[in-house]
């Protein structure tokens, strides 16, 4: 097919060539022919893409005796590193094969003393490649088995630009699932917490694994369609992204930014499942014919976010937003509707309804709390709204239970955080209210988790009720932002223009922000003396007699004298020409916090470029005593491990107490990270906190790069290992910082399973007080 399309075009240049000058020819080939060579062309025209518009600016036929390298890189990473999968990547003929015009991914599984390895490829175009929208299409053909999992997809070329994934988006044009090969699935996944969207498209003859399919994707500003063989199978406008206890970015981030084109086979993990007897490996692979990207000369970013409309069920004449919550009905638990059980990870279970009761029987409490499930999706929760959870329980003998409120669409965020309870055999009526803060969710949902006690007694279960309670205002005081800035919106990339909490005092300012290929950083046009510009946030949540640090990056073309206030407190910044970051400390007394507003006084007589505005405590390590909760702290916990993180307030003060159920097999597993940390070569630092745990254990620390984009951990201070007990242990230890200066580096605690010791015994690591100091 390739020669025919390519013998076509020549025949196509050739009479262009007889017939026209240089200008002819442009105008003769925009006209006679498409910007996008597809056997699907027709296709994409009848569902409105305007492939006039596009042209090629890369493809691959894969035509070379070798894989280019120019083009492509090709990724190595071990088992596990992502979705509990199985295979090794790695940069090997024997995987990774050009063949007869193809890219030819190659499983391959090896035994050796008994046990099973599994290699495979993976390639992508980062930093060789970007794109920042497009017309993406690939002519493939999967292998088919249990377990495998080939992907056409992108992913964004810098994930600092928005945070780690999801934040930074990923779009899935095509994952099929080798155990059915006759139906293919195009995804993005977006958001904080975690969002999808997916499409499907089931094949009606044919299998993608028997011959070649062409997956397609027109990706614009604000709209995303897949195609599958030139059939429209999804369409989606609406995603977002955010930074946890920040604003959402403007729309259409995440999708806005550049991103860049992968292939891999992945050979088992959580989604597909794992090769079994039947997967062959020899006479599978996965072949790519070619790939090619169109895009059109330009694009217009000026879209608005489509009106997200709530609809949801009513509740029942009592108020009840639980169907069958008396189980007066005898329904099915294994279906979609209304109540649900599910057993996994060793449990060993059953229910049923039974005289108006649910009865779970239990053999086997499994490894995890949710071994054991009973849940009622499609549970409708309206932001700004409080809730009660209400329901009677017992058992046959004294056991604990868990209870939340969940939100399987947006990455199991918890509405109602997990709450234990206590069973015993007479009936028991426990009662938990929450106010649901996130943005309205159609499809919340109620778990009760019975796994991992060490207890197989009956439960009972009746008299379920969600109800929704009075209506709360939003509060419109602010908190530290959980990077530990006092300022919102300090880049300029947040509300309507991207200027989101910011206000200007100027009528005739021409204010702006430049484009993400600038930096996205606020214009502020020239002015004089006379009409200085003015910009201002209001109420910035400062405490007394704390020293913090003002910082901010401005670019100019000369120099002029910039006034900033906060509240009553004047700062007078001398700018110089160029691009600096100016930095300035500063502490108030109570009786200057009736007034916390932030104001910038703008005397520049040239246009100048202001970003990443920032007031923070001005300590390296920010919130070390957990006195603003988890601010400035990224807690990380693995789907694979069990565990829950909360600041105890009550029995200690103030302090980050992990309860951990399952480490998992890994340290990292388990962490508490904080990112952003300014280290200078040539200081020496010592980092101090204190830690204990009611198990005795050993937890790991370091200080080191943040690897996130490149997979570069280089450590300034390598991994210590420690061993913690009951009591609390000061941790101290000095270094210097040998490597160049690095302003964002990370420190990590790992709780998972340090020295690859897996702890499945429930036990509690408190730590607080985490500072960092430069000694000399």
């Amino acid at each position: 097919m390739k020669e025919i399309i390519k013998k076509f075009f020549s025949l196509i240049a050739v009479f262009i060539l007889v017939w026209g000058t240089a200008s002819d020819i442009r105008f003769i080939f925009a006209n006679e022919s498409s910007g996008i060579e597809s056997e699907y062309l027709e296709d994409y025209q009848d569902t409105g893409v305007d492939t006039d518009r596009y042209q090629q600016v890369w493809n691959d036929e894969f035509e070379e005796d070798t894989l280019n390298r120019d083009d492509w890189n090709v990724e190595l990473h071990q088992p596990g590193w992502v979705n509990e999968e199985w295979q090794e990547y790695i940069d090997n003929e024997s995987v990774l094969q050009i063949n007869d015009g193809n890219l030819v991914i190659q499983p391959v599984k090896e035994t050796i003393d008994g046990q099973d390895y599994y290699y495979s490829g993976r390639v992508n175009t980062q930093n060789k490649h970007n794109f920042k929208y497009g017309f993406f299409e690939a002519r493939v053909k999967v292998p088919k088995g249990q377990g495998y999992l080939p992907a056409f997809w992108l992913m964004s070329a810098d994930e600092n630009l928005y945070g780690q994934w999801p934040r930074s988006g990923e779009i899935d044009i095509m994952e099929i699932h080798g155990s059915n090969t006759t139906k293919s699935y195009g995804t993005i996944h977006y958001g904080n917490p975690h969002r999808e969207s997916q499409g499907q498209f089931q094949l009606e003859d044919g299998d993608f694994s028997e011959e070649y399919h062409v997956f397609a994707l027109e990706w614009l500003p604000g709209k995303i369609n897949w195609f599958v063989d030139g059939n429209l199978i999804h369409t989606e406008s609406e995603w977002y992204t955010r930074t946890e206890g920040q604003g959402e970015i403007t729309y259409p981030a995440p999708f806005d930014s550049e991103f860049y084109v992968i292939f891999n086979l992945a050979i088992g993990g959580s989604w597909v499942g794992y090769p079994d007897d039947s997967t062959e490996f020899e006479t599978q692979s996965y072949a790519i014919d070619y790939v090619r990207v169109y895009q059109q000369d330009n694009y217009d970013e000026n879209v608005m976010k489509p009106n997200q409309t709530f609809k949801a069920r009513e509740a029942d004449e009592t108020g009840n937003y639980i169907v069958n919550g008396e189980f007066m009905e005898v329904e099915a638990l294994d279906d979609d509707a209304n109540w649900v059980f599910l057993t996994t990870q060793g449990g060993i279970a059953n229910a049923e309804i039974f005289q108006e009761q649910l009865v779970i029987e239990t053999e086997a409490a499994g490894e995890v709390d949710y071994s054991v499930q009973l849940v009622h999706a499609q549970l409708p929760l309206e932001q700004n709204y409080q809730y009660r959870v209400t329901f009677n329980a017992w058992s046959d003998e004294a056991r604990m239970g868990r209870v939340a409120v969940t939100g399987p669409d947006n990455g199991y965020i918890r509405y109602l955080e997990d709450q234990t309870f206590e069973l015993n055999t007479e009936p028991t009526v426990f009662e938990y209210e929450f106010t649901m803060n996130q943005a309205s969710d159609e499809n919340g949902r109620l778990e009760f988790n019975f796994g991992n006690v060490n207890a197989s007694s009956n439960i009972y279960l009746t008299d379920v009720r969600v109800e929704r309670l009075a209506e709360v205002e939003s509060s419109t005081t602010k908190s530290v932002l959980s990077n530990g800035n006092h300022v919102y919106n300090g880049q300029f990339q947040e509300g309507e223009n991207r200027l989101g909490f910011w206000q200007w005092q100027a009528d005739d300012l021409t204010q702006a922000v430049s484009s993400l290929e600038d930096g996205r950083r606020l214009i502020v046009e020239g002015s004089n003396d006379n009409n200085p510009h003015i910009l201002f946030q209001e109420g910035l949540p400062l405490a007394k007699d704390i020293e913090y640090e003002l910082s901010f990056e401005l670019e100019s073309n000369g120099e002029f004298e910039l006034i900033v206030t906060i509240g009553d407190l004047a700062l007078l910044i001398p700018v110089e020409e160029g691009l600096n970051v100016y930095r300035e400390t500063f502490t108030l007394s109570s009786e200057q916090l009736e007034n916390t507003d932030l104001t910038f006084e703008f005397n520049n007589n040239e246009a100048i470029r202001l970003d990443n505005v920032k007031v923070q405590e001005n300590l390296l390590i920010k919130n070390g005593s957990f006195n603003a909760g988890l601010t400035g702290f990224n807690p990380f916990i693995d789907s694979s491990a069990n565990a829950s993180v909360v600041v105890d307030s009550l029995s200690e003060e103030n302090a980050v107490d992990f309860t951990i159920y399952d480490t998992s097999d890994q340290a990292w597993k388990i962490q508490l990270i904080q990112e952003n940390i300014p280290l200078l070569k040539g200081k020496t630092y010592r980092l101090s906190f204190k830690v204990k745990s009611s198990l005795e254990r050993n937890i790991m620390y370091a200080l080191q790069r943040d690897g996130k984009v490149d997979d570069n951990w280089m450590a300034y201070l390598a991994e210590q290992i420690i061993p913690v007990s009951t009591d609390y242990q000061e941790v101290s230890y000095e270094f210097t910082m040998e490597e160049a200066d690095d302003l964002n580096a990370l420190l990590s605690i790992s709780l998972g399973a340090v020295d690859g010791v897996q702890i499945a015994t429930e036990h509690r690591v408190v730590i607080d007080d985490i500072y960092l100091e430069e000694v000399n």
